[in-house]
């Protein structure tokens, strides 16, 4: 197959050009949707969309490994036993503490200063739970990840009823 020439180049530039100069109007475009009427309903939306997945994806995996290494139990049979295991302890505490920062976040907190409360006692049992598995100490660890569930009790008896009644059920008597 030859190339082709300047002039067939030439020739073909001017014919595509040619079917795009059309002087005829468009149709004008239809909206499928209507507009939001206010800001804040969007917020809503979005934030009923952010909050399962925020709790589904980052919160309940790292609460399910600290309230496992946590439990009464765990003193003798479920208590971290190698290093790694309470790294892993560690680390799920650090993501509550995170998670505790992202939560207070203006845009989730909307000036709700219950909201904030239990974000910030999530952060700061969630660092005290990190602090005793740092020192392998599972009394304080289950002291602290006793206060953990709390925090998240009373945070999700007030926005999550369908969780906090779950929740409730699995705490150690």
């Amino acid at each position: 197959m030859q190339p082709l020439s300047r002039h067939a180049c030439g020739m073909l530039l001017v014919l595509a050009l040619a079917g795009c100069s059309r002087d005829e109007t468009p149709a004008p475009v239809k909206l499928l949707a209507a507009p939001i009427a206010h800001p804040a309903a969007w917020m809503d939306d979005e934030l009923a969309l952010i909050l399962p997945d925020l709790m589904d994806l980052v919160v309940d995996p790292a609460a399910g490994v600290l309230f496992a290494a946590a439990e009464q139990q765990a003193w003798t049979d479920l208590e971290p036993r190698t290093a790694e295991a309470w790294q892993a302890v560690v680390d799920a505490a650090a993501q509550l503490v995170q998670t505790g920062d992202t939560l207070a976040e203006p845009a989730l907190a909307r000036g709700r200063a219950d909201w904030l409360d239990w974000a910030a006692a999530m952060r700061e049992r969630a660092a005290a739970a990190s602090a005793a598995s740092k020192r392998h100490d599972p009394r304080s660890l289950y002291a602290a990840g006793l206060q953990v569930r709390a925090s998240c009790q009373a945070c999700h008896a007030r926005y999550a009823v369908q969780i906090a009644e779950p929740l409730a059920m699995r705490v150690p008597r």
